[in-house]
């Protein structure tokens, strides 16, 4: 590689990762896995070892994590909220605990281990035993003020108990939601025709969101405490991770009984291994385990990185896998017209959800892995992450033809199909498809965007086919009697709806300047340019020489 591709190649993997960052942080939709993200971080990694002069200041490997989300009231964390590297296999533990020892030599070291749950990381603040405010963790050093909603949790205790109570003491842990909740919470949701949580990880943080905490304590979110950051006075602190939970324990904050301590590495491995196979049978959602050295003074002679301590690492669980038969391959079509293959697949229970559908990202992936009709494939789910198809397993016994790059839109029927020099996938250029008008609604509507709730595609294809809106200005001039023409709306939901749309007027400029969905402006940009401009109508009077 020259150094003019590696220049080239390191700005742009700054930029992707910077933009899942914000995804996974701050908009709780992640599009990637773990390991993925994980292999692009490595792959920075390693390019900015060899060409260390091309490493930019905003690199994550430099600073971790994004901002918080737009409108938020934001509250500064005096001890960094860390977050963790990844390991994925019982060689990689074994290679950090090596790690562990080099530093630590001969000394007797404990492991305490406990589930990762698939939560909602927050800090809480108790002061004189009172709890003085709740955030969430955001970039790590910068969180989202959740108190209202954390005091509406029942097991975070509002006073702690006990008679010798630090005058200080910050909680750290994670709120989530049992499954069990989740299914109750979404049939509500269904039955008033708004939209369902995909997990329990979204639910518990769109209800840490909720500026009602009455409706987020009828959520029932739970909490687990995992460490803490200040301590005062710094005497009475606890010198093991063991004693933290046992005084914890005994202020009434809850603490996860399956976490314990173990004495080696073998020890170790054995309880990812355990936890991995009874997962399924926890009432709620674990994507890996936390190893950490228990020994606090041990910890300061490990230290940390910008990103995260030496002393501590997370065990992920591999992305849960399923075999399955190919329906069909329909072409979808996004909100800029393009043109990508769908796999529709026989129903399979894949990560304790019902999989029917996987993409396959471009029609030269297609062929590259033979997927075609009546094949038996091998997808792989992990967390958020739509499924995907990593191979075929079996051919079909009359083997069909592989999707072709269509010739027409499937949706408006235009030939209005290019593909430019460079793009792996088609696009339809017809500025009337009725597809492209579906996707921009949605993705107006989204919860990086407008996020108005209850907008989903069903909603967006029935305005759209019903010719009820025509671009996204329409939505804020829907009306009552339209909405009620539209079988899918009763009173209720229609209602719901309409109060949905205007309080998205309430959204701060940089939302509304993405969510119009234009060209290379992303959740960044639209930041940077509502920070220059202020209004949308100094935006839209600015020349380009300007912008």
């Amino acid at each position: 590689m020259t150094s003019q591709e590696a220049e080239k190649k390191i700005a742009s993997l700054v930029d992707e990762i910077a933009r899942h960052d914000h995804l996974y942080h701050v908009e709780d939709q992640p599009v990637i896995s773990d390991s993925e993200y994980d292999a692009l971080l490595r792959e920075l990694r390693s390019l900015e070892e060899q060409f260390p002069q091309f490493r930019l200041p905003q690199s994550p490997t430099q600073r971790d994590g994004a901002k918080v989300a737009d409108g938020a009231r934001t509250i500064r964390h005096p001890v960094k909220m860390f977050s963790l590297d990844n390991t994925y296999s019982v060689e990689e533990i074994a290679e950090w605990v090596a790690r562990v020892r080099k530093v630590l030599g001969d000394d007797d070291i404990g492991f305490s281990v406990e589930p990762k749950i698939d939560g909602v990381s927050v800090t809480l603040v108790y002061e004189k035993g009172l709890l003085l405010y709740g955030a969430t963790r955001g970039d790590g050093e910068t969180g989202e003020d959740v108190t209202h909603n954390v005091r509406a949790v029942r097991s975070i205790p509002l006073a702690l108990t006990g008679n010798d109570l630090p005058d200080l003491v910050e909680v750290r842990g994670e709120v989530y939601m049992n499954r069990a909740d989740l299914a109750a919470l979404n049939a509500g949701r269904e039955a008033e025709g708004l939209e369902i949580f995909v997990n329990p990880r979204n639910a518990a943080s769109g209800s840490l969101k909720l500026q009602d905490p009455s409706e987020s304590s009828r959520r029932k979110l739970r909490f687990f405490a995992h460490s803490f950051g200040r301590f005062e006075p710094q005497a009475k602190a606890p010198v093991r991770h063991g004693m933290f939970f046992q005084m914890v324990r005994g202020f009434g904050v809850p603490v996860n009984p399956l976490a314990h301590l173990c004495r080696g590495v073998t020890e170790v491995e054995a309880v990812c291994e355990e936890w991995g196979r009874m997962r399924r049978d926890l009432p709620y959602d674990i994507d890996g385990v936390v190893i950490k050295v228990d020994d606090f003074r041990q910890r300061v002679r490990l230290g940390e990185t910008m990103k995260s301590p030496r002393w501590a690492v997370a065990f992920k669980f591999p992305a849960d896998q399923a075999t399955t038969r190919v329906r069909d391959i329909v072409t979808q079509v996004g909100r800029t017209g393009v043109l990508t293959p769908v796999a529709e697949l026989e129903p399979v229970v894949c990560g304790g959800v019902t999989i029917s559908r996987a993409t396959v990202h471009n029609f030269d992936e297609a062929a590259r892995l033979g997927i075609h009709v009546g094949a038996r494939v091998l997808i792989e789910r992990a967390g958020d992450v739509i499924p995907k198809i990593v191979k075929v397993v079996a051919e079909a016994e009359v083997r069909r033809p592989l999707p072709r790059v269509p010739t027409d839109c499937p949706a408006c029927r235009e030939e209005f199909i290019c593909q430019a020099e460079g793009d792996v996938s088609p696009r339809c250029i017809n500025p009337a498809c009725p597809r492209q008008l579906e996707r921009r609604l949605l993705h107006f509507g989204s919860k990086g965007a407008m996020d108005i709730d209850g907008f989903g595609e069903s909603v967006a294809h029935e305005l759209v086919e019903r010719k009820i809106v025509g671009d996204v200005a329409d939505l804020y001039m829907i009306r009552m009697e339209q909405l009620l023409s539209v079988p899918l709306f009763a009173q209720k939901k229609a209602d719901n709806l309409l109060r949905a749309i205007q309080e998205s007027k309430e959204r701060p400029l940089s939302r509304l300047i993405f969510a119009l969905g234009i060209a290379n402006i992303g959740e960044r940009a639209a930041q940077n340019l509502a920070e220059r401009f202020r209004t949308m109508e100094a935006l839209m009077g600015a020349s380009r020489e300007e912008v």
